[in-house]
């Protein structure tokens, strides 16, 4: 601030312990650290140092330090490593945010609360080991850890929140603990170097975009709790193999497994009553399907461009098939619709090169398949139930 051209003087003692530098926030200052009371304790708010390694004090102002308070290390671009107390219970959202080269942290063992986005793109730090009092792992609180390469989460933690572990792009070994019971939107989204994932019994829900873009994943496990599975959950999941859905699975989302260009065995239970769009567009490796009795629809492009498809088998209560669902796959033989499916979207059959057979219900025959269903020339159609 300048008046009529002359530099701004601050005040006498403006810069007293009361007032950091800036004079953003208010709070006492001993050494390198800015600090508030509250209650028996004080929470640090802003480390001012630039030493690359940052002790942190047990007291501060003769009083224990508890918390590391919202963003108190943020960009600290200079910090390689930080030493918190055992007194310290709650570390604040975006604490260490952006500390790029911090490569050595050990969080303390009473640790009870972490708030979102804490160690967001933290790029070297490469392992975390986390302390048992945790029952949250929050949004976005790996992020973009670029160098983490394990990580093992304790018994207590019970939900790992949305981006989570996101982009850590060298993420190799995941151990999920048997009392996690929610997996947030996006969770483990671009790790790329997860071959093997074993999700424990007690997860109930997988979230949107869990795994998706998990191209190296081989392996996956699925706990006998599963009830959902999220959208996109393992789109692009390249090299996926196998997928056997427990029995209690009742629902799954659109481009659940789109792109999965290598599974070839799918296992899905009864109680699901639909195959919802975009469901295995693209799964390249996949021969044959068989689903369950209580399926009732077919979403668009559910298996489109499933080139390898020789076989599908589609229940007696189906009653919808969508739009190009079986498009592009180039090597079915034979299809059976049963006679209670009452509507088949447009271009549904179209690219089906080599199919021979085609059984459809009577109302879309008339004297030949209705065009909009895009059936090759040559196919030999018949009325539901007269393929023998």
């Amino acid at each position: 601030m300048r008046i009529s051209g002359l530099p701004w003087l601050a005040p006498a003692g403006f810069f007293a312990a009361g007032w950091i530098a800036t004079g953003a926030a208010r709070g006492a200052v001993e050494g390198f650290f800015q600090y508030e009371e509250e209650g028996g304790g004080v929470t640090l708010t802003a480390y001012l140092g630039q030493a690359g390694r940052a002790e942190v004090p047990r007291t501060l102002g003769g009083r224990p330090v508890e918390a590391i308070g919202k963003e108190a290390f943020r960009e600290k671009g200079a910090v390689t490593a930080v030493s918190l107390p055992a007194s310290v219970t709650r570390i604040g959202e975006r604490a260490f945010w952006g500390c790029d080269n911090l490569d050595t942290l050990e969080l303390p063992p009473r640790l009870e609360v972490l708030g979102k986005e804490a160690f967001s793109y933290c790029g070297k730090l490469s392992r975390v080991e986390i302390p048992s009092g945790l029952q949250e792992i929050p949004a976005g609180a790996f992020q973009q850890c670029d160098s983490l390469y394990e990580v093992n989460l304790p018994e207590g933690i019970a939900t790992i929140g949305k981006y989570a572990f996101a982009n850590c792009e060298m993420l190799v070994r995941v151990r999920l603990p048997a009392s996690l019971s929610t997996l947030g939107e996006a969770a483990f989204q671009y790790c790329g170097q997860i071959a093997s994932l074993q999700l424990p019994a007690g997860l109930t829900r997988v979230g949107n975009y869990a795994f998706s873009h998990c191209t190296g994943l081989r392996e996956i496990t699925l706990g006998s709790g599963l009830t959902h599975l999220g959208t996109h959950a393992f789109l692009n999941c390249r090299k996926l193999a196998a997928v056997a859905l427990p029995a209690g699975t009742a629902e799954i989302g659109k481009h659940v497994f789109k792109g999965c260009e290598t599974l070839a065995s799918v296992t899905l239970p009864s109680g699901l009553t639909r195959i919802p769009q975009h469901a295995f567009w693209g799964c390249d490796s996949l021969e044959k399907i068989s689903l369950p009795d209580t399926i009732t629809a077919v979403g668009e492009d559910a298996f489109r461009d499933c080139r390898r498809l020789r076989q599908v088998f589609l229940p007696r209560r189906l009653r919808e098939i969508g739009p190009r669902a079986f498009q592009g796959c180039t090597r079915l033989l034979a299809l059976a619709v049963p006679g209670t499916v009452e509507e088949i979207g447009e271009d549904a059959f179209a690219e089906c090169a080599e199919l021979k057979t085609l059984e459809l219900p009577l109302g879309f025959l008339e004297f030949s398949p209705k065009p909009a269903l895009a059936v090759p020339r040559g196919v030999r159609v018949v009325p539901a139930g007269k393929g023998e």
